[in-house]
């Protein structure tokens, strides 16, 4: 499934680039969803199973810096190779990437020894959805995931309409306050995660989303942009710290053979919370002012702060990982 994975993303780029038409930009997304809807979850399913039950947030911490670098590396190799290339001949270049991971894959990539083992020795049973969605972590975490993807989504949505035609910042201004909140939210991953395995990845989430609350409330009442910029370097904050938490707090819940599963059913929550968050955006801007949109995100996640505290610390599962690990 890697493979077929990689096979897929780079021939959408050529597909991308090939197109005849722009009807086909609304065909080819549901090739690529081949990739993009099971990549990531399985990554980091894999990355999961390799650490002990104590150190999921460094685990996935680690790889999740590495996947949000590539979110802002990535348009910074756009911007230059659009110099030299025009759009179709960058897509051509794009496909080179993921067969590169290919190569790369199958050249070094290795099952852990003690994999098979662990999963042999699991509870029965365990891929089941109904066992996931029974847990209470899983149906707080749910909760928690919704109510952030939907404000998060209202507010990529309109930020950069507000800062520009509200505010009057200029377009070059606005992007720096996205890479603001981009950069520190890939960097802070790392020490998120450790964090929350060091001091309780619940009392960290819930922090982290009092301090969310306050960011969206600060967002609607600051005018100039170097309390944005501050304001936007703790958004990064809270996104990157929730993130990792979340799904470690995910990992450290459900077994081994129930996290592909578990992983891709909490990925499937957070397109839910920006499906309605991008209806919830549209509505709002032809209604109210830009203000007070922000501080309904603050209310919307007000929800998460009472459930966090119900979160219950995950005991037993893991412990077979743990030793394995150790031996």
């Amino acid at each position: 499934m890697f493979k077929a994975a990689f096979l897929v993303q780079a021939t959408t780029s050529i597909l991308y680039a090939l197109t005849p038409n722009p009807i086909w930009l609304y065909v080819i997304p549901f090739y690529q969803v081949l990739a993009t809807g099971s990549f990531n979850q399985m990554a980091m399913s894999r990355a999961s199973n390799m650490a002990p039950n104590s150190r999921q947030g460094d685990a996935l911490g680690r790889y999740m810096t590495f996947m949000s670098s590539g979110m802002f590396i990535g348009p910074l190799i756009s911007s230059g190779l659009l110099i030299f290339l025009d759009y179709r001949q960058l897509f051509l270049v794009t496909s080179v990437f993921p067969l590169i991971a290919l190569i790369l894959f199958t050249r070094f990539m290795q099952e852990p020894q003690t994999e098979n083992e662990i999963i042999e020795d699991s509870s029965p049973a365990l891929g089941s959805l109904r066992n996931v969605l029974g847990n209470r972590n899983i149906q707080i975490l749910s909760l928690i995931r919704t109510t952030y993807s939907l404000s998060n989504t209202m507010f990529t949505a309109l930020f950069s309409v507000y800062a520009t035609q509200t505010l009057g910042l200029s377009e070059s201004k606005t992007a720096l306050l996205f890479s603001i909140m981009g950069f520190t939210n890939a960097f802070v991953k790392i020490p998120a995660g450790y964090i929350g395995d060091r001091f309780n990845a619940k009392k960290v989430l819930l922090t982290t989303f009092a301090t969310l609350i306050l960011v969206y409330v600060s967002i609607a009442y600051s005018r100039s942009f170097l309390t944005l910029a501050m304001t936007l370097f703790l958004f990064g904050v809270c996104w990157g710290t929730r993130a990792v938490n979340e799904w470690a707090t995910l990992a450290k819940t459900v077994d081994q053979t129930n996290k592909p599963i578990a992983m891709s059913y909490m990925s499937s929550i957070w397109g839910l919370g920006a499906t309605i968050g991008s209806i919830l955006a549209g509505f709002l801007a032809e209604n109210v002012a830009f203000s007070t949109i922000f501080l309904v995100s603050a209310a919307i996640n007000l929800p998460a702060l009472p459930a966090i505290l119900f979160l219950k610390k995950p005991n037993g599962e893991g412990a077979l990982i743990e030793k394995t690990y150790e031996n």
